[in-house]
This record gives C-alpha cells, sequence and structure tokens, in this order.
C-alpha cells in the first residue's frame, strides 16, 4: 500500500487540537443526587478520572474526530497494489475439444479451463477481452469487451463441440487480432505444446494453461457393421493406451436392447479385435466399452447399417451401352417390360418420357426425344456433386440435348443455361437425371462414363434411409426432398434439436457423437456423428509461457485498488451531516 498525498497527514495534528480544546474546556454537567451522603462519592469518582468522564459526555466531540479521521483518509488516498492481468486486449483461445470433458477431480477439464477466465476476468481494469474457441474453424465469441459482466456472460455460455481443436489457426486469428495495443494471448487446453505454438506466435506474449492430467485410457478406436450374404456381422478394435492391464466389458446395443456381450483383457498399449459374427437386423447399432478412465467420449461408437445393395431395374428399351457401363462396375440389372407398377425395391433405370405411375423408388432417368432437340454450342460447365466425381464430364461432346424432366431438380451440369444433368427428389425419392440421349455423345466412349454410373449408384442407394457420416458440427449441403420445407433432427431419444431448410441453407451436424434422425413428411433418414480419430488418443502437457518480455515493463500484471479515498470521502460527509443533526438538536453538549 502507499499514499498519493501523503501531505495530507499533517490533519493528524488537527485533530490532536481538538482533543487538547476538548480537555481544558469548562463543562458543566447537571447531576442529581438524592443526597448530600452521596456527594462526596460521585466527586470521588469524578476526580478519579476527569478526562475520560468528560469524553464520556461528549457525542459532538467523537462525530468530529471520527469525521477528520476519514476526511484525512480521503485526501491522503491510500492506494493498494494488487494481483492484476498484463496486457491491455487479453485474447482467451478455448479449446473445445472431446477431450476437454475428460474428468479430472470430479470435474470436466472444460469446466476447470472455464473457471480459470472467470478468475482472469475478475481481474480485468479498463482491459479489453476477446474469446475465440478453436474449433476447426476458430470463432470469434466476443470481440474486445471491457465490461466484467458481458465476459463473464459469454465465458458462462462455452459449451463443448467434441471438434478436434485447431489451435494453430486459433492463434494466428488471436496475432492477427492483437493490433497495436499490448495484448495477452491465454491458451485453455489440455494438450498445447510449444511446438503447436511457437512458429505461429512471433514476438506475441502467450500464456498457456493446460488443464488435468495424464488419463490410463481405454478407447473404443472403431466400430462398424455390414452385411454378409443373408446376415450382420460387425467387428470392434479396443485399444489400452494405460501402462496396466485392464479387462472391460464390450457390448453391442440397439434400442435399448443388448444384442452382444463379451469379457475382454487387454496388455498395456495392445489393441483387440472383436468379431460379432451375426447380430439381429436394427437400424443402428451402438458399441461400448465399459471404462472408469475419466474419459467417457470414445468408450462409444455408433454405426447405421446402410440398406442393402438394390439391384436396378431397366424398364422398356434402355440404351445398351447403360447396360454395359453397369456390368463393367459390378452391376447387374434386370430387364422389365411393363410389369414395374408393383415394385417395393430397387433403382428403376428408365429412357425416354417419364410415365405418370412411376414407382416410389430411386430413378435414374435418360432423356430420350426425337423432336424439339437443343443443339449444344457452348462449353459444358459442371458443378460440384458427388455425381461427378473424377468423371471429367466438361470434356464429353454432346450434341443436342432436351428440355429437364423437372425444374424442382438441381443442375449439376449444364451448357449455354440448359441442364445436362440433374439430381434430387422426385416423390420424396432420389433422383438423377440425364437430359440428352445417349446416342446423341460420345460419353460412352470416355473414361468417366462407368464412374459417373458408379457414383449414380451408390448416391442413388445410399440416400434412401442413411445421411451417411459426419464429424461433429460438420456443415454440408444436403440434396434432401422436404415437401414441408423443413428437415426436423432428433435424437436418438426422440428430442427435438431443430430444423433446417435443405433448399436454403447447409445441414449442420450437433456436436455430441451419436445416432439421429432427420425426419421430413413420412421419411425419416438416420445419421451417425462420429468422434475424430485424433481425439481418441488424449495426452496432456504442461503449461508455459511464451515471449514474457514482450509486454512493457509497466505492465507486470499489477493493479491499483483506489475505491478507499473515495468511500472514506463519502463516510466523512455523511458523519459530518450526523454531527450537524447532532449538535441542531442539542444532544451531545
Amino acid at each position: 500500500m502507499h499514499f498519493a498525498n501523503p501531505a495530507y497527514f499533517f490533519l493528524a495534528s488537527l485533530i490532536a487540537f481538538i482533543i487538547l480544546l476538548y480537555f481544558f474546556r469548562k463543562q458543566y454537567k447537571t447531576v442529581l443526587n438524592p443526597s448530600n451522603l452521596l456527594w462526596t462519592q460521585v466527586m470521588n469518582e469524578w476526580q478519579a478520572s476527569p478526562w475520560l468522564k468528560k469524553l464520556q459526555h461528549n457525542l459532538i466531540f467523537w462525530l468530529q474526530i471520527a469525521a477528520l479521521l476519514l476526511l484525512m483518509l480521503a485526501l491522503v488516498k491510500p492506494i493498494w497494489q494488487s494481483e492484476g492481468i498484463a496486457g491491455e486486449h487479453l485474447i482467451f483461445i478455448v479449446d473445445s475439444s472431446a477431450t476437454m470433458s475428460a474428468v479430472n477431480e470430479g470435474e470436466t477439464k472444460f469446466n476447470f479451463a472455464k473457471k480459470d477466465m472467470l478468475e482472469i476476468s475478475e481481474k480485468i481494469e479498463n482491459q479489453e477481452v476477446t474469446i475465440i474457441t478453436a474449433g476447426q474453424r476458430p470463432e470469434v465469441v466476443l470481440n474486445r469487451e471491457s465490461a466484467k459482466g458481458p465476459v463473464k456472460r459469454a465465458i458462462n455460455s462455452l459449451g463443448l463441440t467434441y471438434e478436434h481443436d485447431n489451435i494453430e489457426e486459433a492463434v494466428k486469428l488471436a496475432v492477427s487480432m492483437s493490433g497495436g495495443k499490448s495484448t495477452a494471448i491465454h491458451i485453455f487446453s489440455d494438450s498445447a505444446t510449444k511446438e503447436d505454438i511457437q512458429s505461429f506466435a512471433g514476438k506475441q506474449f502467450i500464456q498457456v494453461h493446460n488443464t488435468g492430467k495424464a488419463i490410463e485410457n481405454l478407447a473404443l478406436l472403431s466400430f462398424g457393421v455390414a452385411r454378409m450374404d443373408q446376415s450382420i456381422s460387425a467387428a470392434a478394435v479396443v485399444e489400452n493406451q494405460g501402462k496396466e492391464e485392464r479387462e472391460t466389458i464390450f457390448r453391442v446395443k440397439s434400442e435399448g436392447e443388448v444384442l452382444f456381450e463379451e469379457k475382454v483383457a487387454i496388455k498395456p498399449g495392445a489393441q483387440e479385435i472383436i468379431d460379432i459374427p451375426v447380430l439381429q437386423e436394427h437400424r443402428y447399432y451402438i458399441a461400448e466399452v465399459t471404462a472408469d478412465d475419466g474419459y467417457q467420449a470414445d468408450n462409444e461408437a455408433a454405426a447405421v447399417l446402410a440398406p442393402a445393395e438394390p439391384p436396378v431395374f431397366a424398364i422398356g428399351d434402355v440404351n445398351p451401352f447403360l447396360l454395359k457401363g453397369l456390368r463393367s462396375i459390378g452391376i447387374e440389372s434386370y430387364q422389365l417390360n411393363n410389369d414395374y407398377e408393383s415394385m417395393n425395391e430397387g433403382i428403376l433405370l428408365f429412357e425416354g418420357e417419364v410415365p405418370d405411375r412411376l414407382p416410389n423408388l430411386p430413378v435414374l432417368l435418360v432423356k430420350k426425344q426425337k423432336t424439339k432437340k437443343i443443339t449444344v454450342t457452348e462449353q459444358v460447365k459442371t458443378y460440384q456433386s458427388p455425381l461427378l466425381e473424377y468423371t471429367e464430364f466438361e470434356k464429353t461432346y454432346i450434341q443436342s440435348t432436351s428440355e429437364p424432366f423437372s425444374e424442382d431438380l438441381e443442375t449439376v451440369a449444364e451448357s449455354g443455361g440448359h441442364p445436362l444433368i440433374q439430381s434430387g427428389f422426385l416423390k420424396g425419392q432420389p433422383a438423377i437425371a440425364i437430359n440428352f440421349a445417349i446416342e446423341d455423345s460420345d460419353w460412352p466412349l470416355q473414361p468417366g462414363f462407368p464412374i459417373f454410373l458408379y457414383n449414380s449408384y451408390h448416391w442413388l442407394s445410399q440416400q434412401s434411409g442413411f445421411l451417411g457420416y459426419f464429424q461433429p458440427g460438420e456443415e454440408k449441403w444436403l440434396n434432401m426432398d422436404a415437401p414441408e420445407g423443413k428437415v426436423e433432427v432428433f435424437d436418438v431419444k426422440g428430442n427435438n434439436l431443430g430444423d433446417f431448410n435443405p433448399a436454403k441453407e447447409n445441414f449442420k451436424a450437433p456436436f455430441t457423437p451419436g445416432i439421429y434422425q432427420a425426419s421430413a413428411g413420412n421419411r425419416i433418414d438416420y445419421f451417425s456423428v462420429i468422434l475424430d480419430d485424433r481425439e481418441k488418443t488424449p495426452s496432456h502437457s504442461e503449461s508455459f509461457v511464451l515471449n514474457k518480455g514482450s509486454i512493457e515493463s509497466q505492465e507486470k500484471g499489477i493493479k491499483e485498488n483506489e475505491t478507499f479515498w473515495l468511500l472514506s470521502g463519502i463516510l466523512a460527509l455523511a458523519v459530518l451531516w450526523i454531527e450537524w443533526e447532532v449538535y441542531r438538536r442539542g444532544f451531545g453538549r
């Protein structure tokens, strides 16, 4: 503690002067005595301690002394120096990956990190705070906020995203935001290392707060199910990343029912492959290992049973190049004439005009029109689509095209504004439309032709009932048919997590790993959010500081508390007001 104006201590002499005035001031006090016999006793007591008796009966005196003391303290301005946080601009980089969900001393690493951030935010004084989450795409949650309230609310609102951390990009972003002010970057993680950061830090002050400790982890590295002939089998890999042999129970469940269970012993540093030869057919399966290792995120994995590879049915006259192309990639097709309206499985291959009563099945439509053809004169232009991967379709020569099958389908290849290939949904089922006759092009001679058929077959078969696997928070466009304009997303317990419009916005997967449903009208598709493999090997690093001397010496993190002098001044005024009231009312005189 130090005093800004020590010269005002001279007021202490004024206090002593007032005390002396009270001691030597002649005072009279009315004393009621019941008899002369007691008067001698009262005088003896008074003369024994005359100064104390005088002070005991002077309330105004005590109020004046208190006012002078408080006024003196306010004028000398005492200042306490307490620990603060260095830097005019503080940037918090927060690791919200799955490993931060590991429990240490009864609480997750992520909660410990939030407590550290709240503790630092309590010490800020006229400093700006920026918060960045270090996901796959670093995101600025709070930008240059100086008020403690919004900073604390932003910290409390943070949650785990289970994405693999991208500390490097987050540090680059933080350095670019540092500006001309002295900036201190604080990283809250569990495994950030100097090697990860040093090359991007430059001369920037960075303090890394790594929470938690190393854990004896047991991880379910992989789990998958597949159809084998007429049965369903599965396999899993469990790894013991600890230093001691572990025993665990491995089980497979679906909709609350245990389908398989086995006790497994795994040596330290070893992997165990578990084969499940036969499983009952379900839409999805959840595998788990029972391990009290403090990190549960990698103890569970989910798999969705993809639909069986459907047969292809060619309806009517179909160009033989299409049938040969399918055969070249190992897909047999079956020729049908008119008996197709009652079909309830398979993929339809249809060339010509679309019949009115087309079955509600995935379909590949090929336009074949002898009249009203449109000559193709411009370069073929393609758009990003899984149908055209590795096909080099833009090199295809097309003589003429026709009007598209449907305006509701999305164009993936066009020429001069005329759609050549489209994809999307018809009657709620996946559909691909080729708007030109195969014989009006050299496409069958191109090496990308069978690749297109392969991509189309798998796209049509996988779009029915299974949307695929996603990383936590992964965002992508989904080609889905939504009759009511929205697709609702549910977790495996049936909780509604929200909705999106596939025609207007990308789909963003939930952050928590597990099985989910996407519901659009009467159609329900499953998808799975899986943990990044790098999050299945948790590690721990010690905390450290980079570039300690980069912040000026006057910013050593010392915070001056100047509130006491203001409080003393306010109290002095209050005591003076009370003293005046006492004097006015005649008390204490």
